[in-house]
């Protein structure tokens, strides 16, 4: 056989129509392999291309020898490179063919493999952590076996087909810089003893010049290699800055730490960064809010434009803030805080039993129950001392005030987590470079600024916040035109200036995500 017949063209739409109906059928059925987020069924797309080959195979020659054609071989040199893509060539390797025919369908399944992988990801975010509220893009994967066949130069309609968002791109050129920065040494790691203060002369701070030399922090100019001058500490406090350390310039354990993580890590680091970015949209909105909780920081983009950036605090280990993504709808000004119930027994419960004036102080309301018309109750009146560990058989509520959890502001994006961006009376904590306090939700460093840089960028006076808040009373305000907001987890990424982050992982999801794409 030397190629496709008119029988095999009259198939295809046949072959089309059987593709929708028993895609869902086995993806139902027979869970998808572990390297795999496709839920259509591959072969049944495979067919389906070939069949509509009119003008002979897809990626081989006519003869009876199975040899790839100028297309073929274009897709097959993009396979063996798809470590620039952040994957495996090992997982693109064709199969032994023994005819023409065998060859093309293998080519077009590992390309299909390839290009799901690398639109949607290896694994479905649900496999890696069930906290994980993200979902991989659809894929329609003969419209991206057509595109590649149909295109005039292969190699690069294959790249087109990677992710568009410009942190995965800047991500993909950092994976490149690193694995050169890899082939090369890497980086020798710097000896850990007592911490190093600028003016201080000690061996060690040459070997921390050639450390941070590797990665440009610093470039290298003459003088005493040995002496802690103030052009290293301008590096090492750069440094500090991009792996979200305290910027001090005191070279103490923690900054050596980060100095001595290998570059393998680094570069895996890079590559599951990536992963998640294949989760995620392209386009995040021209105007949303990105949180990044393991960088702790929110971006404001109006117009594609970061219009405004500040620290946050998110979820502790154990109250971790989901991924997810959502709109936010509606502003509450002088808000009110009806205390979950596993907050009031977990938190506060301990707090009230140290200190019965404990509610009091706080202006907190306690009422009978949850249901509607519950009476109020007096704190004093009850026996705090007798009641259990973990419960708390009553409803709590804190009135608006100086005191109040939220602050003076909530930005409400109404989900199943009851999660939402909000002010915090605990201003010092601002301060620390870690900052995982909070029981899930999102504590803003700049929300009354937020507040009103967002309703003017929604067409509303902005002047308005100033006069609600000193009217002490709740207030809602709808946002004409809901924003999009993105809560995402981040440990490496380029940022718009070109600097380098690199995160701890706060809450395992590295380690998670890496088990799960055996790169551990």
């Amino acid at each position: 056989m030397t190629g496709p017949t008119p029988v095999r063209a009259i198939l295809a739409a046949a072959l089309a129509l059987l593709i929708s109906l028993t895609a869902p059928a086995l993806a139902q059925s027979s869970d998808p392999t572990p390297d795999s987020t496709a839920d259509f069924a591959p072969d049944a797309v495979v067919a389906a291309f070939l069949a509509t080959r009119t003008d002979g195979y897809a990626w081989v020659e006519e003869n009876e020898v199975p040899t790839l054609n100028a297309k073929g071989a274009a897709v097959v040199r993009v396979l063996e490179r798809a470590e620039r893509q952040g994957l495996r060539p090992a997982d693109y390797t064709l199969p032994a063919a023994d005819s023409p025919e065998s060859l093309d369908q293998a080519v077009s399944r590992t390309l299909l493999r390839y290009l799901t992988d690398l639109q949607a990801g290896r694994v479905a975010p649900k496999k890696v952590d069930p906290e994980l509220f993200v979902f991989p893009r659809d894929v329609d994967g003969l419209a991206l076996l057509d595109a590649v066949h149909a295109a005039p130069e292969t190699a690069k309609a294959m790249a087109d087909l990677a992710p568009g968002n410009p942190i995965y791109r800047r991500l993909r050129r950092l994976l490149l810089d690193y694995r050169a920065l890899a082939r090369s040494g890497g980086w020798h790691p710097v000896p850990e003893g007592p911490t190093l203060k600028p003016g201080m002369t000690d061996p060690r701070v040459s070997e921390v010049r050639r450390r941070l030399s590797s990665t440009a922090d610093l470039t290298p100019a003459s003088g005493a290699t040995d002496l802690y001058d103030p052009a290293l500490e301008s590096a090492v406090r750069q440094f500090q800055r991009r792996h979200g350390l305290d910027a001090d310039g005191a070279i103490g354990a923690k900054t050596v730490a980060a100095m001595n993580v290998p570059v393998r890590d680094r570069i895996r680091q890079i590559v599951l960064n990536m992963e998640r970015f294949r989760w995620m949209p392209d386009e995040f909105g021209d105007d949303h809010v990105f949180v990044n909780m393991a960088g702790f920081e929110l971006d404001y983009v109006v117009g594609g434009v970061t219009r405004l950036a500040m620290r946050v605090i998110v979820g502790r280990p154990y109250r971790e803030t989901p991924i997810f993504s959502d709109t936010i709808r509606y502003l509450e000004f002088n808000p009110t805080w009806s205390v979950p119930a596993k907050i009031a027994a977990q938190d506060l419960l301990p707090k009230i039993k140290k200190d019965p004036s404990y509610l009091t102080a706080g202006g907190y309301e306690l009422y009978a129950g949850y249901q509607d018309g519950a009476p109020r109750v007096d704190p004093a009146s009850v026996d705090w001392a007798a009641i259990p560990k973990g419960r708390f058989p009553y409803r709590l509520r804190q009135a608006p005030g100086e005191k109040n959890a939220l602050g003076q502001v909530k930005f409400m994006f109404p989900n199943q987590f009851d999660v939402y961006l909000h002010d915090t009376p605990a201003r010092e904590l601002f301060a620390k470079s870690v900052r995982n306090f909070s029981s899930g939700c999102i504590r803003l460093q700049k929300p009354i600024t937020l507040a009103e840089v967002m309703l003017a960028a929604d067409g509303q006076d902005s002047t308005q916040v100033r006069k609600i808040l000193d009217g002490k009373k709740t207030t809602r305000v709808n946002l004409k035109t809901p924003v999009p907001v993105h809560l995402t987890y981040l440990t490496a990424w380029i940022g718009e200036g070109g600097t380098v982050e690199f995160r701890d992982d706060i809450y395992g999801r590295d380690s998670l995500l890496a088990n799960a794409l055996g790169l551990i």
